[in-house]
Protein backbone atom coordinates (compact mmCIF):
# COMPACT_ATOMS: atom_id res chain seq x y z
CA UNK A 1 0.00 0.00 0.00
CA UNK A 2 1.44 3.60 -0.84
CA UNK A 3 2.71 5.56 2.19
CA UNK A 4 3.54 9.02 3.14
CA UNK A 5 5.50 11.14 0.93
CA UNK A 6 5.27 8.96 -2.30
CA UNK A 7 2.73 11.70 -4.32
CA UNK A 8 1.78 15.56 -4.48
CA UNK A 9 -2.77 15.42 -3.68
CA UNK A 10 -5.47 17.80 -3.69
CA UNK A 11 -8.81 16.21 -2.40
CA UNK A 12 -10.90 19.13 -2.44
CA UNK A 13 -11.18 20.86 -5.82
CA UNK A 14 -13.93 22.51 -7.61
CA UNK A 15 -15.08 22.41 -11.15
CA UNK A 16 -17.58 24.81 -13.43
CA UNK A 17 -19.99 22.06 -12.06
CA UNK A 18 -20.83 24.14 -8.80
CA UNK A 19 -18.47 27.32 -8.23
CA UNK A 20 -15.00 26.80 -9.82
CA UNK A 21 -14.00 28.32 -12.76
CA UNK A 22 -12.43 25.60 -15.12
CA UNK A 23 -13.92 22.85 -16.69
CA UNK A 24 -13.40 18.79 -15.42
CA UNK A 25 -11.28 18.65 -18.38
CA UNK A 26 -9.15 21.77 -17.85
CA UNK A 27 -8.82 20.40 -14.21
CA UNK A 28 -7.42 17.28 -15.09
CA UNK A 29 -5.17 18.94 -17.45
CA UNK A 30 -3.87 21.37 -14.85
CA UNK A 31 -3.10 18.71 -12.00
CA UNK A 32 -1.16 16.64 -15.06
CA UNK A 33 0.85 19.41 -15.36
CA UNK A 34 1.74 20.05 -11.47
CA UNK A 35 2.68 16.18 -10.98
CA UNK A 36 -0.44 15.85 -8.83
CA UNK A 37 -1.13 11.70 -8.57
CA UNK A 38 -4.42 11.95 -6.25
CA UNK A 39 -7.30 13.96 -6.36
CA UNK A 40 -10.85 14.60 -5.94
CA UNK A 41 -13.59 17.07 -7.73
CA UNK A 42 -15.47 17.65 -4.47
CA UNK A 43 -18.01 20.53 -5.96
CA UNK A 44 -20.49 21.49 -3.73
CA UNK A 45 -24.04 19.59 -3.36
CA UNK A 46 -23.30 17.84 -6.58
CA UNK A 47 -21.41 15.15 -8.69
CA UNK A 48 -22.27 16.49 -11.93
CA UNK A 49 -18.95 16.22 -13.11
CA UNK A 50 -18.83 12.45 -12.74
CA UNK A 51 -18.70 10.52 -14.72
CA UNK A 52 -16.63 12.73 -16.74
CA UNK A 53 -13.84 13.04 -14.23
CA UNK A 54 -13.52 9.26 -14.35
CA UNK A 55 -12.74 9.21 -18.42
CA UNK A 56 -9.90 12.60 -17.38
CA UNK A 57 -8.23 10.77 -14.26
CA UNK A 58 -7.74 7.46 -16.70
CA UNK A 59 -6.33 9.70 -19.54
CA UNK A 60 -4.19 11.68 -17.35
CA UNK A 61 -3.01 8.95 -15.34
CA UNK A 62 -4.12 10.32 -12.06
CA UNK A 63 -5.50 8.70 -9.09
CA UNK A 64 -9.25 9.64 -8.75
CA UNK A 65 -11.01 9.54 -5.32
CA UNK A 66 -15.04 10.22 -5.81
CA UNK A 67 -15.91 13.42 -3.47
CA UNK A 68 -18.56 15.69 -3.32
CA UNK A 69 -19.12 18.77 -0.92
CA UNK A 70 -21.55 19.77 1.65
CA UNK A 71 -22.37 23.16 3.42
CA UNK A 72 -24.48 22.22 6.82
CA UNK A 73 -27.03 23.74 8.61
CA UNK A 74 -26.07 26.27 11.65
CA UNK A 75 -26.03 24.74 14.67
CA UNK A 76 -24.63 24.25 18.26
CA UNK A 77 -23.28 27.95 17.31
CA UNK A 78 -20.91 26.44 14.75
CA UNK A 79 -21.65 28.58 11.59
CA UNK A 80 -22.41 27.44 7.81
CA UNK A 81 -19.82 24.04 8.84
CA UNK A 82 -18.49 22.17 5.41
CA UNK A 83 -18.29 18.56 5.44
CA UNK A 84 -16.55 16.69 2.32
CA UNK A 85 -17.32 13.09 1.32
CA UNK A 86 -14.31 10.96 -0.52
CA UNK A 87 -14.94 7.74 -1.98
CA UNK A 88 -18.02 7.60 -2.61
CA UNK A 89 -20.19 5.79 -4.93
CA UNK A 90 -21.80 9.04 -6.98
CA UNK A 91 -24.64 6.47 -8.41
CA UNK A 92 -26.06 5.96 -5.02
CA UNK A 93 -29.56 6.79 -5.56
CA UNK A 94 -30.41 8.19 -1.72
CA UNK A 95 -27.05 10.29 -2.57
CA UNK A 96 -28.64 11.52 -5.85
CA UNK A 97 -31.97 12.19 -4.15
CA UNK A 98 -30.76 14.31 -1.70
CA UNK A 99 -28.38 15.92 -3.54
CA UNK A 100 -31.39 17.26 -5.60
CA UNK A 101 -32.75 18.75 -3.05
CA UNK A 102 -30.14 20.60 -1.76
CA UNK A 103 -29.24 21.70 -5.56
CA UNK A 104 -33.00 22.99 -5.88
CA UNK A 105 -32.80 24.65 -2.73
CA UNK A 106 -29.44 26.71 -3.28
CA UNK A 107 -31.32 27.73 -6.82
CA UNK A 108 -33.77 29.45 -5.16
CA UNK A 109 -31.13 31.21 -2.60
CA UNK A 110 -29.60 32.33 -5.17
CA UNK A 111 -32.86 33.88 -7.05
CA UNK A 112 -33.48 35.92 -4.05
CA UNK A 113 -30.01 36.39 -3.49
CA UNK A 114 -30.30 38.00 -7.06
CA UNK A 115 -33.57 39.70 -6.56
CA UNK A 116 -31.91 41.63 -3.88
CA UNK A 117 -28.87 42.54 -5.12
CA UNK A 118 -30.19 43.73 -8.40
CA UNK A 119 -32.48 46.37 -6.02
CA UNK A 120 -29.31 46.94 -4.05
CA UNK A 121 -27.16 47.61 -7.37
CA UNK A 122 -30.43 50.09 -9.14
CA UNK A 123 -30.40 52.51 -5.88
CA UNK A 124 -26.34 52.57 -6.10
CA UNK A 125 -25.58 52.97 -10.19
CA UNK A 126 -28.04 55.35 -11.81
CA UNK A 127 -29.01 53.40 -15.23
CA UNK A 128 -27.55 50.19 -14.09
CA UNK A 129 -29.26 46.62 -16.08
CA UNK A 130 -30.88 44.57 -13.95
CA UNK A 131 -30.06 41.08 -14.35
CA UNK A 132 -31.47 37.95 -15.21
CA UNK A 133 -31.58 34.73 -13.59
CA UNK A 134 -32.12 32.80 -16.69
CA UNK A 135 -28.70 34.77 -18.24
CA UNK A 136 -26.68 33.80 -14.94
CA UNK A 137 -27.55 29.88 -15.78
CA UNK A 138 -26.15 30.07 -19.16
CA UNK A 139 -22.75 30.57 -16.78
CA UNK A 140 -23.25 26.82 -15.50
CA UNK A 141 -22.52 23.74 -17.01
CA UNK A 142 -23.95 21.87 -14.19
CA UNK A 143 -27.22 22.03 -12.37
CA UNK A 144 -25.56 24.47 -8.76
CA UNK A 145 -25.67 28.21 -9.08
CA UNK A 146 -22.84 29.39 -7.43
CA UNK A 147 -22.31 32.97 -6.28
CA UNK A 148 -19.09 33.19 -8.96
CA UNK A 149 -21.42 33.00 -11.35
CA UNK A 150 -23.80 35.63 -10.27
CA UNK A 151 -20.49 38.20 -9.80
CA UNK A 152 -19.64 37.21 -13.17
CA UNK A 153 -22.80 38.20 -14.86
CA UNK A 154 -23.38 41.43 -13.25
CA UNK A 155 -19.72 42.29 -14.45
CA UNK A 156 -20.36 41.72 -17.29
CA UNK A 157 -23.58 43.54 -17.47
CA UNK A 158 -22.78 46.76 -15.77
CA UNK A 159 -20.01 47.23 -18.24
CA UNK A 160 -22.29 47.25 -21.19
CA UNK A 161 -24.18 50.19 -19.36
CA UNK A 162 -20.13 51.61 -18.72
CA UNK A 163 -20.17 51.06 -14.85
CA UNK A 164 -17.23 49.03 -12.85
CA UNK A 165 -18.21 46.92 -10.29
CA UNK A 166 -14.96 45.26 -8.51
CA UNK A 167 -15.71 41.86 -7.62
CA UNK A 168 -14.61 42.29 -4.27
CA UNK A 169 -17.20 45.09 -4.06
CA UNK A 170 -20.05 42.75 -5.16
CA UNK A 171 -19.27 39.45 -2.84
CA UNK A 172 -18.98 42.70 0.38
CA UNK A 173 -22.50 42.95 -1.34
CA UNK A 174 -23.62 39.72 -1.14
CA UNK A 175 -22.86 39.43 3.05
CA UNK A 176 -25.06 42.55 3.84
CA UNK A 177 -27.68 41.29 6.15
CA UNK A 178 -30.49 43.03 3.84
CA UNK A 179 -28.99 41.09 0.52
CA UNK A 180 -27.55 38.21 2.27
CA UNK A 181 -29.76 34.99 1.74
CA UNK A 182 -30.11 31.91 3.33
CA UNK A 183 -31.13 28.15 1.79
CA UNK A 184 -34.23 26.90 2.88
CA UNK A 185 -33.05 23.09 2.61
CA UNK A 186 -29.96 22.25 4.30
CA UNK A 187 -28.66 18.90 6.52
CA UNK A 188 -27.35 18.80 9.97
CA UNK A 189 -23.71 17.80 10.40
CA UNK A 190 -24.80 14.32 11.52
CA UNK A 191 -26.86 14.17 8.36
CA UNK A 192 -24.38 14.99 6.07
CA UNK A 193 -22.13 12.15 7.81
CA UNK A 194 -24.71 9.56 7.85
CA UNK A 195 -25.20 10.05 4.31
CA UNK A 196 -21.77 10.00 3.28
CA UNK A 197 -21.32 6.61 5.29
CA UNK A 198 -24.51 5.15 3.30
CA UNK A 199 -23.11 6.30 -0.32
CA UNK A 200 -19.75 4.23 0.69
CA UNK A 201 -17.81 7.12 2.04
CA UNK A 202 -15.40 8.75 4.29
CA UNK A 203 -16.87 11.70 5.74
CA UNK A 204 -13.51 14.81 5.84
CA UNK A 205 -14.38 18.03 7.96
CA UNK A 206 -13.21 20.84 5.37
CA UNK A 207 -10.92 23.88 6.16
CA UNK A 208 -11.23 23.60 9.85
CA UNK A 209 -9.65 27.10 10.26
CA UNK A 210 -12.63 28.75 8.44
CA UNK A 211 -14.40 28.00 11.53
CA UNK A 212 -15.04 30.63 14.49
CA UNK A 213 -14.26 27.18 17.02
CA UNK A 214 -12.49 25.01 15.07
CA UNK A 215 -11.26 22.75 18.32
CA UNK A 216 -14.89 22.53 19.30
CA UNK A 217 -16.21 21.46 15.62
CA UNK A 218 -13.43 18.89 14.93
CA UNK A 219 -14.84 17.47 18.48
CA UNK A 220 -18.07 17.21 17.40
CA UNK A 221 -17.55 16.08 13.51
CA UNK A 222 -15.11 12.95 15.56
CA UNK A 223 -18.61 12.70 18.37
CA UNK A 224 -20.61 12.27 15.20
CA UNK A 225 -18.49 9.42 13.36
CA UNK A 226 -16.47 11.56 11.33
CA UNK A 227 -13.44 10.22 9.93
CA UNK A 228 -10.69 12.86 8.83
CA UNK A 229 -10.10 16.40 8.94
CA UNK A 230 -8.05 18.58 5.99
CA UNK A 231 -4.84 20.20 6.11
CA UNK A 232 -5.32 23.00 3.42
CA UNK A 233 -3.67 25.44 1.56
CA UNK A 234 -4.80 28.16 3.47
CA UNK A 235 -2.46 31.08 1.90
CA UNK A 236 -4.81 31.19 -1.30
CA UNK A 237 -7.94 31.38 1.32
CA UNK A 238 -8.08 35.11 1.07
CA UNK A 239 -11.47 35.46 1.80
CA UNK A 240 -10.41 34.81 5.46
CA UNK A 241 -10.12 37.92 6.83
CA UNK A 242 -7.39 37.06 8.82
CA UNK A 243 -5.59 35.57 5.64
CA UNK A 244 -6.32 38.47 3.35
CA UNK A 245 -4.90 41.39 6.16
CA UNK A 246 -1.55 40.12 6.42
CA UNK A 247 0.69 40.29 3.77
CA UNK A 248 1.58 37.51 0.98
CA UNK A 249 4.83 36.64 2.30
CA UNK A 250 3.60 36.01 5.67
CA UNK A 251 0.87 33.70 4.41
CA UNK A 252 2.67 30.80 3.82
CA UNK A 253 4.27 31.03 7.67
CA UNK A 254 0.62 31.42 9.16
CA UNK A 255 -0.54 28.24 6.71
CA UNK A 256 2.20 26.56 8.22
CA UNK A 257 0.67 26.83 11.79
CA UNK A 258 -2.75 26.23 11.07
CA UNK A 259 -1.64 23.16 9.74
CA UNK A 260 0.47 22.05 12.65
CA UNK A 261 -2.85 23.00 15.04
CA UNK A 262 -4.84 20.89 13.11
CA UNK A 263 -2.73 18.28 13.39
CA UNK A 264 -2.50 18.12 17.00
CA UNK A 265 -6.23 18.30 17.40
CA UNK A 266 -6.63 15.79 14.69
CA UNK A 267 -4.36 13.45 17.05
CA UNK A 268 -6.67 14.47 20.36
CA UNK A 269 -10.10 13.38 18.56
CA UNK A 270 -8.32 10.25 16.55
CA UNK A 271 -9.18 11.72 13.30
CA UNK A 272 -7.25 10.84 9.54
CA UNK A 273 -5.78 13.89 7.87
CA UNK A 274 -6.03 14.45 3.87
CA UNK A 275 -4.37 17.15 2.16
CA UNK A 276 -5.74 20.33 -0.23
CA UNK A 277 -6.13 23.55 -1.85
CA UNK A 278 -10.20 24.14 -1.83
CA UNK A 279 -8.90 24.96 -5.35
CA UNK A 280 -12.07 27.14 -7.39
CA UNK A 281 -9.11 28.28 -10.13
CA UNK A 282 -9.73 32.01 -8.41
CA UNK A 283 -6.55 32.22 -7.63
CA UNK A 284 -2.98 29.96 -6.70
CA UNK A 285 -2.91 26.59 -7.94
CA UNK A 286 -4.30 23.08 -6.54
CA UNK A 287 -1.98 20.10 -4.85
CA UNK A 288 0.42 19.88 -1.78
CA UNK A 289 2.80 17.65 -0.98
CA UNK A 290 1.73 14.14 1.05
CA UNK A 291 4.80 14.76 2.47
CA UNK A 292 4.90 18.40 3.90
CA UNK A 293 3.50 17.17 7.06
CA UNK A 294 4.34 13.44 6.95
CA UNK A 295 1.02 12.44 7.00
CA UNK A 296 -0.14 8.87 5.78
CA UNK A 297 -2.68 9.07 2.95
CA UNK A 298 -2.93 5.28 2.66
CA UNK A 299 -6.29 5.27 4.40
CA UNK A 300 -7.43 6.66 1.48
CA UNK A 301 -6.22 3.97 -0.67
CA UNK A 302 -7.75 1.11 0.99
Amino acid sequence: MPRRGLMKIDTHIHTTCSDGRKTVPEVFQLASELGIRLLSITDHDTVAGYPAAFGEAEKHGIRLIPGVEFSTRNEDGHVDVHVVGLRIDPDYAPLQTELKLLADARVEARMRLLDRVNAYLAEKYEGIEPVKFESVRKRVSGTIVGKPHIAAEIIETARRSGIEIPEEELYAIFRLPEVETKKAYELTMAECIELIKAAGGLPVLAHPFEYARPDAVLKKFKKLGGTGVELCKYRQKTKMRFIRNIEPYARLTMERQLNMKTIEMARRYGLKLTACSDYHAKNGEPGMEADEYGIDIGWLLE
